[in-house]
């Protein structure tokens, strides 16, 4: 069954994928949708590298589900955005998804409240030329609930 949401972002602490599975089930909860049957979470669903499966069976369900999904959040957190994680949105946007990035790293805004100033072009590119970009997991649970509320109207 096809996934609607694919989750990116950095999976090498406990503390990133904790936050990954927080981001999941606050989406869940302001969507409506499960958190498992509507969301792909790649360290949940597909596995670890040398853990679960081998790097090719891995690299194509990360590769089949995100051409399933119709929308890829993405925690941008850090002093650079993860290449893992920049890779999956750059495919996403290729393949006409819809990208929300999360930064709530202070490090990535000149100013209180601005748009992040210090992110990778091309990151900012595929979130909407920034505008798809949100500082706080509650901004994007509504972004993305929005968002689907207009596709079923038909008005995307």
């Amino acid at each position: 069954m096809a996934k609607l949401i694919y989750i990116a972002g950095p999976l090498f602490s406990q503390a990133e994928r904790d936050f990954l599975i927080r981001m999941t089930d606050e989406l869940s909860r302001a969507t409506g949708l499960d958190p498992v049957a509507d969301f792909f979470l790649p360290h949940r669903d597909a596995g670890d590298v040398g853990v679960v499966g081998t790097r090719v069976d891995i690299f194509s369900k990360d590769l089949m589900m995100l051409d399933e999904a119709s929308i890829v959040v993405a925690l941008l957190d850090g002093p650079d955005v993860d290449s893992g994680t920049a890779i999956e949105i750059g495919y996403a946007f290729a393949k006409r998804k819809k990208v929300f990035g999360l930064l709530t790293d202070f490090r990535a805004y000149s100013k209180r409240g601005e748009k992040p100033s210090k992110i990778n072009n091309m990151v900012w590119g595929v979130c909407e030329k920034g505008q798809a970009i949100l500082r706080s997991l509650d901004e994007v649970a509504e972004a993305v609930k929005q968002h689907i509320a207009m596709d079923k109207r038909g008005k995307l």
